[in-house]
């Protein structure tokens, strides 16, 4: 069995989050399945994003903690 991963963050609305981002991986889903893949799973993961020193000091950024939601799919 083959497996793909994508990155998956779908623009959503403040009325109901819920059903826009479920709309959102139903059309990523038919998308790949015009390919052969079949959706899998979705897995959420924690990392953190590391930061920047800028330009002696002016814009620097910290690190931060970021969850990143990767679709799965296999064939």
């Amino acid at each position: 069995m083959q497996y793909r991963f994508i990155g998956f963050e779908p623009s959503v609305d403040r009325g109901d989050a819920t059903k826009s981002a479920t709309e959102a991986l139903a059309r990523f889903s038919e998308e790949a399945a015009k390919d052969g893949w079949e959706f899998y799973s979705i897995e959420n993961h924690s990392t953190v994003v590391p930061g920047s020193n800028g330009c002696f000091g002016w814009g620097a950024v910290s690190p931060y903690p970021k969850t990143v939601s990767i679709a799965v799919f296999r064939k």
